[in-house]
């Protein structure tokens, strides 16, 4: 098709005309290679930071945000690490390629959250429309374009449109006219979709970090990487640690890692300079610095640590079930001292965690992965690479990915 898309904002008549192009591309013929081709390109550019586009944008969602240049070429480098041509052909064959019209709402707080999902979409021969918030209108219009400019035909399956929640009867449009949904975001935005099995919603969900210190370690390695995972995004996806669990550990070991903890996220603050702070976020981080000081003052065993400027926030909470905090690098850190103590830590997020960073080795890390794997998790990694999942990562239990791989469609 030679016809450029355009972008259609507030427009029931736009929207309507965009899916009925994107309709007709699914007639056109698709060669899974081609599609692996031009995602490849556009995934080079987009980690090359001197690309004029990729410059433009995260400028412009920096500005918006109020989080720094650093943190946002952290963060996107982290993101589109995993989009190598190997794996991008590799995870294509697994797909069965059916001609689907897909619907994409994506979230306003993460740039860029929704790519695993779709691409996969893109390389099972489905189209995209893909809603993005008003207030994040940036990432995937630029993205989108690109991949426009490197293959007119790979490029023209993805519409990006921007509109804000109120506007319901086009969300409802949406609902109505893709074949599958993807939706993420908080549960109750997901709730307001409603249900259905072409629905895959990706609610509220959250990471931790495990910690084993039975066997010698390089301790001030580990903080500096579990920093890393906490600061990328400013802790605001479902990948992003809030818990950080010591086992096999006194409580002067675990206390001494806190402490390596909280000196990486201070010396990263330096390179990855922390954002502006809303005054509810400000608000609800010095409640949890304020609780933690009384705590330690009553003789709980809980100690406080801070950077200044509210930069940083971890709080040692020896006993403390898995705890959300919100966000910004703000930290728990607790110790566990056996199996069952550790799965009732978890209990809390039971079912809505989503990665883990563990570091155990020996006969407790196969005790470590059940415990995991029974409380839902669909990522484990090493620390430091928590904001990179595979390509194949099955978000929220792998329930769309299932859809995509299914001949029958």
């Amino acid at each position: 098709m030679s016809e450029t898309p355009a972008t259609y904002e507030h427009d029931n008549d736009g929207m309507q005309h965009a899916i009925t192009r994107l309709r007709a591309t699914l007639t056109m013929p698709f060669a899974p290679a081609r599609a692996s081709a031009a995602l490849t390109t556009n995934f080079a550019r987009w980690r090359d930071r001197s690309f004029a586009a990729r410059k433009t944008a995260l400028a412009k969602i920096a500005t918006a945000s109020r989080w720094s240049m650093q943190l946002l070429d952290e963060s996107i480098d982290a993101l589109l690490a995993p989009f190598s041509r190997d794996a991008l052909v590799t995870f294509s064959s697994m797909l069965a390629p059916l001609p689907r019209l897909g619907g994409f709402i994506m979230p306003a707080n993460v740039p860029g959250a929704g790519m695993h999902e779709l691409v996969a979409a893109l390389l099972s021969r489905s189209a995209a429309i893909v809603k993005t918030s008003a207030r994040e209108p940036v990432f995937f219009h630029a993205f989108a374009q690109t991949l426009r400019e490197i293959d007119a035909e790979i490029g023209a399956r993805i519409e990006v449109i921007t509109f804000g929640r109120e506007h319901e009867d086009l969300t409802q449009l949406m609902m109505r006219e893709c074949d599958f949904i993807i939706a993420l975001g908080d549960d109750s935005s997901v709730a307001r979709l409603g249900g259905g099995a072409r629905l895959f919603g990706f609610g509220s969900r959250t990471s931790g970090a495990l910690i084993s210190l039975t066997a010698p370690a390089n301790v001030a390695r580990l903080a500096t990487a579990l920093a890393r995972d906490v600061l990328l995004f400013e802790q605001q996806g479902c990948l992003s640690p809030h818990h950080i669990f010591i086992a096999d550990a006194d409580d002067t070991s675990a206390r001494e890692f806190t402490a390596a903890f909280a000196a990486a996220l201070n010396t990263t603050a330096a390179i990855l300079p922390p954002a502006a702070l809303s005054f509810q976020t400000a608000s609800a981080i010095r409640r949890i610095r304020e609780r933690a000081r009384w705590r330690c003052i009553g003789g709980h065993p809980v100690e406080l640590l801070e950077g200044d400027d509210m930069a940083w926030t971890v709080v040692f909470d020896a006993d403390a079930r898995f705890t959300l905090s919100p966000g910004y690098r703000t930290v728990v850190v607790s110790s566990v001292r056996e199996f069952d103590d550790f799965a009732a830590r978890l209990a809390p997020v039971a079912g809505r965690l989503e990665a883990f960073a563990l570091a155990a080795s020996g006969p407790s890390r196969a005790r470590f992965l059940d415990v995991l794997a029974g409380a839902g998790v669909t990522y484990l990694c090493d620390p430091g690479k928590m904001q990179s999942p595979p390509v194949g990562w099955p978000h929220g239990g792998g329930d769309f990915l299932d859809y995509l791989a299914r001949r029958d469609g």
